[in-house]
């Protein structure tokens, strides 16, 4: 990483104290989810009663996840511009989600994508197959997720890295146990925004800077050149691009904690 420093400038006590504050609200968060769990729709699906704009919340939090909050940012800073396909390429994925497979799946009456193979294909081994596929894919997803809260809280506050996963798997825990769907549904809405938070804060008062010192080119000058890194110039394949594209399509059609949601609707047009 061009032997960039990766330790924090934030005082670790202050960080530490932000860490445990994100932790305990959203425990919180999750607490006010609470509804006792009599039946098995209570649990996975919420009672079917989530609103449209929670569930868009939900899914908003879930899509701006470690692996695109903090990698798609690493991706882009060590290989150039050419790692903005990723986030094209899932949001794209999520457009064809909510246009194909939404409505179909809240439609099935299904509580699982196993069942929802199984009512469409009429097979048992179908059923098998995906419930293996669908804890493969968990797994392949959650370990990085555990490996970027490792590396956020090791670098902000000098703790062990074990301590971020074993806090995070400790939030998951006692959210799903305080309410299921519900619970979960308005854990990931509130991520979302202190993550958009996160987001547009920094872009806004960067904005009012840029803003207050004047065109960023200005000083150039007649003689100035401005360089152009080689990455922005260098070819990128057509092949290699569409490759990407249509892997992160298919890939982001077949997330499972991403599927799930859409059962949690009231009906297919709300999915």
């Amino acid at each position: 990483m061009n032997g960039a420093s990766t330790e924090s400038t934030l005082p670790p006590a202050l960080a530490a104290a932000a860490v445990i504050g994100v932790a305990v609200a959203t425990v919180l968060v999750g607490i006010h989810g609470l509804r006792i769990s009599r039946t098995t729709s209570d649990f996975y699906v919420a009672s079917r009663t989530v609103r449209p704009w929670w569930n868009a919340s939900a899914i908003g939090g879930e899509y701006l996840s470690a692996a695109s909050f903090l990698g798609v940012a690493g991706l882009i800073m060590v290989n150039g511009f050419h790692a903005l396909w990723y986030p094209v390429g899932y949001t794209a994925g999520f457009l064809m989600l909510l246009l194909f497979v939404a409505a179909p799946l809240r439609r099935s009456g299904a509580y699982t994508i196993p069942d929802f193979a199984a009512a469409r294909l009429g097979s048992v081994p179908a059923r098998r197959v995906t419930s293996i596929l669908v804890v493969l894919i968990a797994w392949l997803y959650i370990v990085p997720q555990l490996q970027g809260a490792a590396l956020a809280v090791g670098i902000t506050t000098g703790l062990p890295g074990w301590v971020g996963s074993v806090a995070v798997v400790a939030v998951v825990v006692a959210s799903v146990m305080f309410g299921g769907m519900r619970s979960i549904t308005f854990v990931q809405a509130f991520q979302f925004w202190l993550k958009l938070a996160a987001l547009a804060l920094p872009a806004a008062f960067l904005a009012l800077w840029i803003a207050g010192r004047g065109a960023p080119s200005g000083g150039l000058g007649s003689a100035g050149t401005l360089a152009v890194p080689e990455s922005l110039t260098a070819p990128d394949g057509v092949y290699r691009t569409a490759s990407i594209m249509v892997a992160l399509l298919f890939g982001t059609l077949g997330l499972p904690h991403v599927l799930v949601r859409f059962y949690a609707n009231p009906d297919g047009p709300s999915a």
